[in-house]
């Protein structure tokens, strides 16, 4: 090389890391961007689900005993009966993923303080499989949320980026 001359120099072990920082965020938020929108899908899939009249049967708060000296836990517990066509059906499945359960007695009575027995209510009925039925929606939070973990996955693509494109030293060789 002749004298005066600008070399560029990348410093590899400063690039494999930010690298390997960025796609860790990638993997991560990718993790999160996919559970999220795929819990956001089901539950707009869900609020199509059609909609029959459901009698409720019984409603109460369930204690769950675990195990001895394990604290219990409650669940709301809702039984209801409903007809698709000229079949009945009853089920006490409150939301997709069953009862949710609590701690306190008092928060699961929250959840089935608006049912009585006798009373009349909507149910939701998954159309490919008429005996499973909800009385609860699942919430579609997770779309509203999704920028979040999307600003995370955009900022380990911009680091990856910035290791492999970014400034590199230059040096003046003599």
């Amino acid at each position: 090389m002749a004298d005066g001359c600008v070399v560029k120099e990348r410093n590899w072990q400063g690039s494999l890391f930010l690298t390997g920082i960025g796609l860790s965020l990638c993997v991560v938020s990718g993790v999160f961007l996919w559970l999220m929108t795929r819990s956001y899908l089901r539950s707009s899939e869900m609020a199509k689900w059609p909609q029959y009249p459901a009698m409720i049967l019984e409603a109460k708060v369930k204690r769950i005993d675990w195990a001895e000296g394990m604290p219990p836990s409650f669940e709301p517990y809702v039984l209801y009966r409903y007809r698709v066509g000229e079949k009945d059906f009853e089920s006490e499945r409150y939301g997709l993923r069953g009862s949710p359960r609590y701690k306190g007695r008092e928060e699961a009575a929250y959840h089935v303080k608006d049912f009585t027995p006798g009373q009349m209510i909507q149910c939701w009925v998954n159309p490919q499989n008429v005996s499973m039925s909800i009385i609860k929606l699942d919430s579609r939070a997770a779309g509203y949320s999704l920028w979040f973990p999307g600003l995370f996955f955009l900022g380990g693509l911009g680091m990856i980026y910035g290791a492999w494109n970014g400034k590199q030293k230059k040096i003046a060789k003599k």
